[in-house]
């Protein structure tokens, strides 16, 4: 988990680049649709109002992101 501060911090970084400058496309790990599926199980199972659940959809939100700014 100790990586999505530091993308987190990449990505901040590059919106506040000069207008006109290429944005910085991550790679992004790709997930299995398996994965996924298990994933959105246990994401189910959290309790109300976890906080883990905030993350993960922030994470999510991070991701669509940086799939729009490197046209992928």
């Amino acid at each position: 988990m100790q990586r999505l501060p530091s993308i987190a911090l990449t990505a901040l970084l590059s919106a506040c680049a000069p207008a006109g400058s290429e944005p910085a496309c991550l790679a992004l790990v790709p997930y299995s649709h398996a994965v996924q599926v298990q994933a959105a199980e246990e994401l189910a199972a959290l309790p109300a109002g976890a906080v883990l659940a905030r993350m993960i959809d922030d994470y999510g939100d991070l991701r669509a992101r940086i799939r729009g700014a490197c046209g992928r």
